[in-house]
């Protein structure tokens, strides 16, 4: 009589953790310190693109819900000059001024904004 005893794979345990979090994601209570920086660092950014985050002219996208990787991403492209389309200078002098942290937080603030716990966050 033989056991079938299967090795330890940690590729198939890791896909297997990063499916069960994609399809089960752990709803994260809004970190309401960060929420509140962002949206004092985000002042200027409401110039164009709303103060809730819906921009009320066409050339500006909203910004409110977006996913914060997405925010993270375009504004350090918009610093490194991989953005340059459109309106795209504006946008880079913009992003020059902001550090990491400032990054980090504005796009928190945003990616809250519009969920369920952001509107409830906002309106205190």
């Amino acid at each position: 009589m033989s056991l079938n005893i299967k090795k330890f794979n940690p590729i198939a345990t890791l896909s297997t953790l990063v499916m069960t979090l994609v399809m089960f994601p752990v709803s994260a209570e809004v970190n309401q310190e960060q929420f509140e920086l962002g949206k004092q660092k985000a002042k200027v950014c409401m110039t164009c693109h709303g103060a809730d985050g819906i921009s009320t002219q066409d050339p500006y996208p909203n910004l409110r819900g977006q996913k914060v990787g997405y925010l993270i991403s375009s504004l350090k492209d918009y610093q490194t000059r991989e953005r340059t389309s459109g309106l795209a200078i504006l946008m880079q002098q913009q992003a020059d001024t902001l550090s990491d942290q400032d990054i980090r937080d504005i796009s928190y603030f945003y990616s809250v904004l519009g969920n369920e716990a952001g509107s409830l966050s906002d309106s205190n």
